[in-house]
C-alpha cells in the first residue's frame, strides 16, 4: 500500500481557518485558546490525519505496543471488569493498555471522543478496542489511517463487518431471564433501559419483550438514560403515576448503573424487594450476592469477554496475514438466580459461559 504524505500544520491551519500560532497552541492544550476554536482545530487535525512532529518518530519505530480501549461509562461495573480482562492478555504480551472514556458525569461527550481519536492518530497507537459505536467521522478517520480495530460488546456496524468482534448474546440473556420471571407467574413487567443509541439496548429489550409476548405478560418501558440519578427519577415518576393495581410486579434494569437507580427509587418509595416489587438486572458484579436481598442477574462475564478480545487482538496484531479480520465471537451469558426475583433461596445456575463462534 502506498504511504501517504504526512499532513502539515500549515494544511491544518488552512482547513481550520486559523493562524499557525493558534493551531499550535490549540493542539498542544495551551490556555488562551477559545474552546470552540480548540475543538475545531483538533477535529480538523484528526480528519486530515495530522501527526504532530513530536510523535512523527513513532511512524519509523518498529516498537508500537499501545492499545486504546474506548469505553462508554466507567461508572458501569461492566467496563472495569472488561478492561481488566483485556489487560490480562495484553500485559502478558508486553502491550500497554490505555482507557479513554467518552462519558463524563453520566453524559456522552462527542468532544471527548473527538479528542481521543485525535490522540490515537497523533500518537500512532497500535490498535483500538471499540466498546460502543463511534461517530461516522471518527470511524472514517480511524479506518482511513489504517488503525487496527476490534469491536467488543458492540457488534461492528454493517459497513465495518470486515473487522473482528467479541460480544455477548444479549438477546438470549434477556430471553432466559424472562422465562424465569414467567415461571414466577408475573404478568406485569417493566424494563428500565439504558440509552437507545447503545448497541446492547435493543437486543436486551427485544429478548425480554419476546418472552413477555408468549407468556401473556405486559412490559412497561422506562427510560433510564445511562446514569443513576436519571434512572432513579424515572422509576420514581413511574411508581408515582401508575396505580398500584397496574404497576409492574418486577423491574428489569438493563445494566448495573440502572440497577442502582432502580433500587434507590424503591428505597425512596419505601417498597421492599421482592415483597412489594421484584428486581432483576443485566451484568453481574462482585457484591450482587451481598445485597439484601441478593440480586438475580444475567452474567455475561465481562472479564471473559475481555480476555477473548485481547487474545483475538494480539493474534491479529502479531499475525495479520494469518487471521481473518471478520472473525466474531459470541459468548453465551449465564443466569445467576438469587432472591431479588422472588426465589426463596439461591439456585445454582452453572459457573461457566458457553460460547459459539460465527464466521
Amino acid at each position: 500500500m502506498r504511504t501517504r504524505r504526512p499532513v502539515t500544520l500549515r494544511e491544518v491551519c488552512a482547513a481550520a481557518k486559523v493562524s499557525t500560532f493558534t493551531a499550535s497552541r490549540a493542539l498542544n492544550g495551551h490556555a488562551n485558546v477559545a474552546e470552540e476554536t480548540r475543538l475545531r482545530v483538533c477535529k480538523v487535525a484528526a480528519k486530515l490525519g495530522y501527526i504532530p512532529n513530536q510523535y512523527a518518530k513513532n511512524l519509523r519505530s518498529p516498537s508500537r505496543n499501545t492499545v486504546a480501549v474506548l469505553t462508554a461509562n466507567l461508572a458501569n461495573q461492566y467496563y472495569p471488569a472488561l478492561v481488566g480482562g483485556i489487560e490480562t492478555i495484553l500485559d502478558a504480551e508486553e502491550y500497554i493498555c490505555v482507557t479513554m472514556d467518552a462519558v463524563l458525569a453520566g453524559t456522552y461527550s462527542q468532544q471527548r471522543e473527538d479528542r481521543f481519536v485525535s490522540q490515537i492518530i497523533s500518537q500512532h497507537i497500535s490498535a483500538v478496542v471499540i466498546t460502543y459505536i463511534l461517530s461516522d467521522s471518527n470511524m472514517k478517520t480511524l479506518v482511513d489511517r489504517g488503525v487496527p480495530l476490534i469491536f467488543v460488546d458492540a457488534p461492528a456496524p454493517q459497513s465495518f463487518r470486515d473487522y473482528p468482534s467479541v460480544t455477548a448474546d444479549n438477546y438470549q440473556g434477556s430471553w432466559d431471564l424472562g422465562l424465569h420471571l414467567a415461571g414466577h407467574g408475573y404478568t406485569r413487567w417493566a424494563f428500565v433501559g439504558h440509552t437507545k443509541t447503545w448497541s446492547t439496548r435493543e437486543p436486551r429489550q427485544k429478548g425480554f419483550e419476546a418472552v413477555a409476548a408468549i407468556s401473556h405478560a405486559s412490559v412497561d418501558v422506562i427510560e433510564g438514560a445511562n446514569d443513576i440519578a436519571t434512572a432513579c427519577d424515572a422509576v420514581c415518576d413511574y411508581l408515582a403515576r401508575t396505580p398500584r393495581t397496574k404497576r409492574a410486579e418486577v423491574f428489569y434494569a438493563s445494566n448495573t448503573v440502572l440497577l442502582r437507580g432502580t433500587l434507590e427509587a424503591l428505597r425512596r418509595m419505601q417498597l421492599a424487594v421482592p415483597k412489594d416489587i421484584a428486581v432483576v438486572a443485566f451484568d453481574d458484579f462482585e457484591w450482587a450476592d451481598m445485597l439484601n436481598p441478593p440480586v438475580t442477574i444475567v452474567d455475561q462475564d465481562p472479564a471473559a469477554i475481555g480476555r477473548a478480545a485481547g487474545s483475538l487482538l494480539v493474534r491479529n496484531l502479531k499475525h495479520p496475514a494469518a487471521g481473518r479480520k471478520g472473525d466474531s465471537l459470541v459468548l453465551l451469558p449465564s443466569l445467576r438466580i438469587r432472591r431479588s426475583c422472588g426465589c426463596g433461596s439461591v439456585v445454582p445456575s452453572g459457573q461457566s459461559s458457553g460460547q459459539k463462534q460465527k464466521r
